[in-house]
């Protein structure tokens, strides 16, 4: 079972044991010696220390993600003020976690976040171990993040924008895993990866006998062209997810986080008995000149509680383009990914559109998208559409400064209704505007 801690009892445990290992440190200072082979100590980018002859290796690092957001119109629908002007600043993601390798081809990870938009939690994200010692493949075995898509493979610390593209939020595939088997077979320019996994469910009406589902990854990732940071990026992926009758609804952020953490609901499949997706990529970089598409398709079949039939189709992308000023960033292709920078003080400018539509029978669409707002057409379709722009900054390579403004629509909301709160009517919007700024530091 996994346990939920606090997380300032937390931190106050590792300030706690680090000042001890410090207080330590100054008492009984001398040589330091091993009883294997010679240390190798590294601060940069973390701690860590490893063995010379590689058998054995221990990483600490962490990143603090601080944000600021300020958001109006639909995703607003819920606060004290609906569709007004709405603040808020919170912590995004707090995370220490710990890595490495005994006997050298065994390798263990641990993350503890903090997600200061969901629910204040914190909790082991990530608890897993691994072998490397097979020719053909890695293995990988517990509570991980699986590789899927391009943009969510890539670390949150190093996505382009503040939020990933909100077509993620449409998608079972990216999710993390309660337990998982993962097989990995790579070379220098492409990946291979199948993934068996339970996963958390969506059933919430007190049925305990849907904990868990399962479901299945495969990705593959190809970089066709190479030449130095120059890179031609192309990727699949295909998840299957076993639903054993459980809830499937499709909802997304339309890239907004805020500290309430509110979504936009369209469709709501009460009993699932299937449900599987696609999700292309493609990416390229020459130069500090970097873009990047990727296309999904999604396919929920079920019915309601009382027999009806509740299938939903999901579908849509996004097409980013950036350029760098005074750097490249990384590409580790074998991963199929992005990194961090290549020179601190790099400059980086971006944007990008989004569109998704979902189409589900009359019996799927909610009545409620979000605090009452409506559908025009249970009958219809909904279309959801963004243009992101932004600015990032790296002074140096462990700090990231972004700034983000947002521009999004939803097609197929009733605007010609309002909605009364605390003795105040309000007039139902379809769109609205975000400027969000964050503040990181990795280490």
């Amino acid at each position: 079972m996994i346990r939920k801690h606090s997380f300032r009892g937390v931190m106050a445990g590792f300030a706690t044991s680090a000042l001890a290992l410090a207080v330590s440190a100054q008492a009984f200072a001398g040589t330091v010696t091993t009883d294997g082979a010679d240390l190798v100590i590294k601060t940069k980018g973390g701690l860590e220390v490893a063995t010379t002859d590689k058998e054995f290796s221990f990483k600490l690092g962490g990143k603090l993600q601080w944000d600021a957001t300020n958001f109006d119109g639909l995703r607003a629908a819920a606060e004290d003020s609906p569709f007004d002007s709405t603040f808020n600043t919170y912590i995004r993601r707090a995370e220490l976690s710990i890595e490495g390798v005994a006997y050298k081809n065994w390798g263990y990870g641990f993350t503890l976040e903090h997600d200061g938009s969901d629910d204040n939690a914190t909790e082991f994200t990530d608890a897993y171990f691994s072998y490397d010692g097979l020719d053909f493949a890695s293995v990988t075995i517990g509570r991980f993040g699986v590789d899927y898509g391009l943009e969510n493979t890539t670390s949150s610390s190093w996505i382009t924008g503040i939020e990933r593209p909100f077509m993620y939020d449409y998608l079972n595939g990216d999710e993390d895993t309660n337990f998982g088997v993962a097989v990995k077979h790579s070379g220098d320019n492409y990946g291979l990866l199948a993934q068996a996994a339970t996963y958390k469910t969506e059933y919430n009406d007190g049925d305990t006998d849907n904990d868990e589902s399962f479901g299945y990854t495969l990705r593959a990732n190809w970089a066709p062209y190479m030449n130095g940071t120059d890179v031609v990026h192309l990727g699949a992926n295909f998840h299957s997810n076993n639903p054993d009758d459980d809830r499937a609804r499709v909802r997304t952020r339309m890239g907004l986080r805020s500290d309430g953490d509110d979504r936009l609901a369209f469709t709501d499949t009460r009993v699932t008995d299937k449900d599987i997706e696609w999700l292309l990529e493609a990416g390229a970089q020459f130069g500090g000149l970097r873009a990047q598409a990727e296309y999904f398709s999604r396919s929920i079949s079920g019915k309601s509680t009382t027999g009806t039939s509740q299938d939903v189709d999901v579908d849509g992308y996004y097409a980013q383009v950036g350029y760098m000023f005074g750097g490249v960033r990384g590409f580790k292709a074998a991963d199929g990914k992005w990194d961090k920078p290549t020179e601190a003080g790099a400059i980086e400018v971006f944007a990008r559109y989004e569109n998704s539509t979902i189409d589900g029978d009359a019996s799927a669409v909610s009545t409620n998208i979000i605090a009452g707002v409506a559908p025009v057409s249970v009958n219809d379709e909904f279309e959801t559409s963004a243009m992101v722009v932004g600015v990032n900054y790296f002074p140096t390579k462990a700090i990231r400064m972004s700034l983000n403004y947002v521009d999004y629509e939803v097609d197929n909301v009733n605007t010609n209704a309002s909605l009364t709160k605390n003795g105040k009517t309000y007039k139902v919007e379809d769109d609205g505007q975000a400027i969000v700024g964050r503040l990181q530091y990795v280490f």
